[in-house]
């Protein structure tokens, strides 16, 4: 370790700290490993989260080490340490006190997810990140919820597979209010069909309590459900979209969805074609796509 970070770290000398700047960050990244784990062990000391000169001398070398691994591209090389020290944030309080003011290790926590959230492209960082990620949505802390809830959406676009084991506290934090990850859902649906299918019911009743673009997620995920053609889906699904058609926000996926389900199952929409023609009568625009459901129904009807 550079003898900077070793006098900074090992006396925790707060008036040496600032010096680390001086450093060029090529001459410390192959010291950015140990200096985490060193921080990992003073913010692990009972008496941390009251020694508020610990706490400024960790705060100032997490910021000159996540800036060196920024700054040299390095962050695979120092994942594993940077990750540990992450993960160790999960053993203290994470609540913020009745000022809104973070807890020590709460502060490390979210100096990393910063550092960490840049990176949500690189695969060897992601696989180590996601298992941690999920365990900060149940911790009290409503800011670093809504990070993990950020990293976990960036990193469902190119690696959903990593995510799909930890889709039953995706589901549990979206019930418990966190609908910004409604967007993970539709990637890992594939993976876990049979498990948010158990969980549709409770997701489809947060739908009039959705900004649009949750619910443009929420209808993703229907059209994901839809395509694998399983009617306890196709049940659930059709009386909820015939209700929401008559919002014109999200008409398009709507109208894509029930024609999906007419193509494999058009009998399920015969009982709604007078309230789909009461809406197209009301919607002219709508009339072609609504032509279409009606003539995959009516094509059965011919054959029966």
């Amino acid at each position: 370790m550079h003898q900077l970070f070793r006098l900074v770290l090992g006396q925790k000398d707060l008036s040496r700290a600032g010096d680390l700047f001086s450093l060029d960050d090529c001459e410390i990244e192959d010291s950015l490993t140990e200096a985490l784990e060193q921080i990992k062990i003073i913010s692990s000391s009972s008496d941390y989260q009251t020694n508020n000169n610990d706490q400024a001398v960790v705060e100032i070398c997490i910021t000159r080490i996540t800036t060196a691994i920024r700054e040299t591209e390095s962050i695979e090389k120092h994942a594993k340490a940077l990750v540990g020290l992450w993960d160790s944030c999960l053993e203290h309080n994470l609540r913020p006190s009745g000022k809104d003011e973070d807890t020590p290790h709460a502060k490390i926590a979210s100096d990393i997810t910063s550092c960490i959230l840049q990176n949500y492209n690189r695969p060897p960082v992601t696989a180590l990140a996601i298992p941690i990620a999920v365990k900060f949505l149940h911790r009290g802390n409503k800011e670093l919820s809504r990070n993990m809830s950020n990293y976990l959406s960036l990193a469902a676009m190119n690696k959903a597979d990593l995510l799909a084991d930890h889709t039953e506290m995706i589901i549990k934090s979206i019930l418990q209010g966190n609908v910004m990850l409604l967007r993970v859902l539709p990637a890992v649906y594939e993976k876990q069909p049979h498990l948010i299918n158990k969980h549709l019911t409770e997701l489809l009743a947060l739908m009039p309590q959705l900004q649009q673009p949750e619910q443009y997620h929420l209808l993703r995920l229907l059209h994901v459900a839809a395509r694998r053609k399983q009617m306890e889906v196709v049940q659930k699904c059709i009386p909820f979209l015939i209700k929401h058609l008559k919002d014109s926000t999200h008409n398009d996926i709507i109208l894509n969805i029930l024609l999906e389900i007419a193509g494999y199952e058009p009998m399920a929409l015969n009982g709604f074609l007078p309230m789909l023609k009461e809406i197209g009568d009301r919607s002219p625009y709508l009339i072609g796509q609504m032509a279409r459901i009606y003539g995959a129904v009516g094509h059965v009807d011919e054959v029966i």
